[in-house]
C-alpha cells in the first residue's frame, strides 16, 4: 500500500503543471482570441484579403488550449465573450493598436497579420524553454507551426499586393523566414486537446 502511494505521489508529481505553465497556458488562451478577432474584422474591412479567414485557425488553436485547461483542471480565463473586448488591459490595449494600424489601409491591415503572428512566435518560444509537460510543449509546438504557416501566409499577401515581402517593407522584428508545414493537423490529431479528433 505504501509503494502505491509514493508511486501515485510520483505520478502527480511528473504530470502536474508549474505555476508558470498555467500562467502561459492561460495567457495564449487570451492571445488567441485576440489573433481571432482582430483577424475577424479586418477580414470585413477588407473582404478580398483571403489571409484574414485564419481567424477560423484561430479558432481551434483557442480550442486545444481551452482543452488543457480543462483537462488539468484550471479555470479558463474570465474574458469577454464579445469581438474585441478583453478583461486584460494589456490585450485591449494591443488589440485597439492593431485595429487602428489595420484601418488604415490594405497593407496595414495585412501587415498586423504579421506582426500578431511574429509576436505569437515570441511568446510561444518564450514559454517553450521553460515548460517541462509533454501536453503543454507539444500544444505549444502545434500552435508555434500554425503562427509559421500563418506568416508565411501574411507575407505572400503582402507580396502579392505590393511586390515586397516583410523583410523589405517592414523593421527587422517583423522579417522572418519561418518553415512552411502542411497539413499540420495531422501530426497532432490524436492528442485528447485537439478539436473534432473524434
Amino acid at each position: 500500500m505504501k509503494k502505491l502511494l509514493m508511486f501515485l505521489m510520483v505520478c502527480v508529481y511528473l504530470f502536474a503543471l508549474t505555476p508558470k505553465e498555467k500562467e502561459a497556458l492561460t495567457y495564449m488562451y487570451q492571445e488567441e482570441k485576440l489573433a481571432k478577432d482582430v483577424y475577424y474584422v479586418l477580414g470585413k474591412m477588407y473582404p478580398d484579403v483571403r489571409a484574414f479567414n485564419i481567424y477560423k485557425s484561430e479558432t481551434i488553436h483557442e480550442r486545444s488550449v481551452a482543452n488543457v485547461l480543462r483537462h488539468y483542471n484550471i479555470p479558463l480565463p474570465v474574458r469577454s465573450s464579445v469581438v474585441g473586448k478583453f478583461r486584460n488591459p494589456e490585450l485591449q490595449k494591443l488589440y485597439d493598436e492593431l485595429i487602428a494600424k489595420g484601418k488604415k489601409s490594405k497593407i496595414d491591415a495585412i501587415e498586423v497579420g504579421i506582426m500578431v503572428e511574429v509576436t505569437d512566435v515570441e511568446d510561444l518560444n518564450k514559454y517553450l524553454k521553460e515548460a517541462t509537460s509533454p501536453d503543454v510543449i507539444a500544444l505549444f509546438k502545434f500552435l508555434r507551426a500554425g503562427s509559421y504557416n500563418h506568416y508565411n501566409a501574411f507575407n505572400r499577401a503582402l507580396i502579392a499586393l505590393t511586390g515586397k515581402g516583410a523583410c523589405e517593407l517592414m523593421s527587422n522584428r517583423w522579417c522572418k523566414h519561418y518553415p512552411f508545414q502542411r497539413g499540420i493537423g495531422r501530426y497532432y490529431r490524436n492528442y485528447y486537446w485537439f478539436p473534432g479528433r473524434f
